[in-house]
């Protein structure tokens, strides 16, 4: 009779500690209001290892289409890597430029962006030109 009492004991024990086991871990989760989630600063890093992809990275639509999702005061950060390697010269080359400012400054990262993208297009003329 008494070993029946002791797994009944038991028993009830691991199904208590179950029991509680499922109540603290759930429970325990937190939900995550919408509200609660905001973006300080965006980045964004392209690498592109020849003129065509110079040409069709940052479309001024893509850009506005970005802007238009971006709060006023969000920082942006736009890198270009750029780079190079003939395997006829042994030529290697390598360029990054990195444009940084706020949403509500538009106009101002668009003409730096397009300085970014022209200083490019002299690094690739320029690898062209040995």
């Amino acid at each position: 009779m008494k070993s029946k009492m002791r797994d009944c004991f038991s028993l009830k024990k691991v199904l208590t500690c179950l029991v509680m086991l499922i109540s603290v871990v759930g429970f325990s989760q937190s939900k995550v209001d919408e509200e609660s989630v905001k973006v300080d600063a965006f980045s964004i890093e392209v690498t592109i290892d020849s003129l065509e992809e110079l040409e069709s990275t940052f479309k001024a639509e893509d850009l506005d289409e970005l802007f238009m999702m971006m709060d006023n005061n969000e920082e942006l950060s736009f890198t270009l890597n750029c780079s190079f390697s003939e395997v006829k010269d042994n030529l290697k080359g390598s360029m990054t430029y990195t444009v940084v400012g706020r949403a509500n400054e538009k106009e101002k990262l668009l003409k730096n962006i397009e300085k970014m993208k022209a200083t490019a297009l002299k690094f690739y003329n320029l690898k062209n030109r040995t």
